[in-house]
């Protein structure tokens, strides 16, 4: 009896010390959170922003291109003074590829060559890049500086394609 008691409390104290290790998760939009990680990434001049009446912050990557970061999927506040509670994070860039360039074609070619992320041909002829992060189960924060560093480097890709392009 001694034994299965002793095991039990064994049990019990390496279930909480394992509980006790497990890292926070991130489950809704977090500005300082967003911020830290993508001041890790390497990223500058951030600055808060709103996008459609959501937060986010507006960066530059060490490369220089300006992005966004923006809270979406986002629930009503419970009171006025409350901050909406937002389940996603979104990441914007826009390019313009010059004169001459096949706008549509290029945006296509984007979509079917970069899948993790979405390219639209806006109506001013810029070519938007979009990459949604889903935060709904919770994620941690190593994963996502992750998905946040792959929204920066789908960027840098974009922007050398983009830029690379006939008529620029």
């Amino acid at each position: 009896m001694r034994t299965t008691l002793l095991a039990l409390a064994l049990g019990l104290f390496a279930t909480s010390a394992a509980q006790a290790a497990e890292p926070a998760l991130v489950d809704h939009w977090s500005e300082p959170v967003v911020q830290r990680l993508l001041q890790s990434l390497g990223a500058t001049d951030l600055q808060r922003t709103t996008l459609a009446g959501q937060p986010g912050l507006l960066a530059k990557t060490a490369d220089g291109i300006s992005l966004g970061v923006y809270a979406k999927a986002c629930a009503g506040a419970p009171t006025a003074a409350a901050e909406p509670y937002c389940r996603g994070v979104e990441g914007i860039a826009s390019f313009d590829p010059g004169r001459g360039a096949d706008r549509a074609a290029l945006a296509d070619r984007l979509n079917h060559q970069y899948a993790a992320g979405k390219f639209m041909l806006e109506p001013d002829g810029t070519i938007r890049l979009t990459r949604y992060i889903d935060l709904d189960a919770g994620v941690t924060e190593a994963n996502l500086r992750s998905q946040l560093g792959a929204f920066l480097a789908l960027a840098e890709a974009t922007k050398t394609a983009v830029w690379g392009a006939p008529g620029r």
